[in-house]
């Protein structure tokens, strides 16, 4: 599932008041669990905490509108919550968006 375009019944709120579809780049694959490391992907234009999500960038599938790869936020999702599987994003896409993830976490507090 690594590298999958999921549309996942993610919380949009951190009290866990409402659930809404939303899609997600899996980076890892499910553990024993069924547990997988996911970014989140959004259609709102990400300039400093994104990357552009274009049709190039998918190897197959296809996304409704034009989207990026958020790199400020890191969900750990159950596969139990994977509603469809929308597509898969090429292998340097995935690698920019763990780069640019970890160089986010690694960077000093106040940056």
């Amino acid at each position: 599932m690594s590298a999958a375009i999921c549309c996942s019944s993610l919380n949009l709120f951190t009290d866990l008041s409402a659930a809404k579809r939303r899609p997600v780049l899996a980076l890892t694959a499910p553990d024993a669990y069924g547990d997988f490391i996911a970014l989140p992907v959004t259609s709102r234009p990400q300039k400093e905490h994104g990357i552009a999500l274009a049709s190039g960038g998918l190897v197959r599938g296809k996304l409704p509108a034009p989207s990026w790869i958020r790199i400020d936020r890191i969900v750990t999702l159950n596969v139990s919550l994977i509603v469809k599987m929308i597509g898969t994003v090429s292998p340097v896409l995935v690698d920019a968006a763990v780069e640019r993830f970890y160089a986010r976490i690694k960077a000093p507090a106040g940056r």
